[in-house]
């Protein structure tokens, strides 16, 4: 992770975690111009780091616009990787973790089944 923290400005990811989402919004837009000039570079070691900041620190964090941050930053990292995706991505399209636990952690609950309430 201390490569991540020496690629991603303080100021950005202090914005990821604000309770405003245009601040957060842009922060994340900052963390997506960051992994597009990594991956363009071939730096895949430090993508992989900023992947693992966001997920260990943001998105399994207790406080709530933390995992908010979390999830804008890792969606934004996505759209940066662009056709590199795939080296970041699981065979089943997720980012190396679980992806229903971190649903779960960030609070976001959805229904299966036919006729949920």
């Amino acid at each position: 992770m201390a490569d991540a923290l020496s690629v991603i400005p303080a100021s950005v990811l202090r914005n990821l975690s604000d309770k405003l989402y245009e601040k957060r919004k842009n922060a994340a837009l900052e963390v997506e111009g960051i992994v597009k000039q990594l991956a363009a570079a071939g730096d895949h070691d430090k993508i992989t780091s900023v992947i693992n900041l966001l997920i260990m620190e943001f998105t399994l964090s207790a406080q709530a616009n933390y995992r908010k941050g979390g999830l804008i930053g890792l969606a934004a990292a996505t759209v940066g990787l662009t056709t590199e995706a795939a080296q970041h991505l699981d065979v089943r399209g997720l980012v190396k973790f679980n992806f229903y636990q971190l649903l779960f952690v960030a609070g976001i609950t959805f229904k299966i089944g036919a006729g949920s309430k």
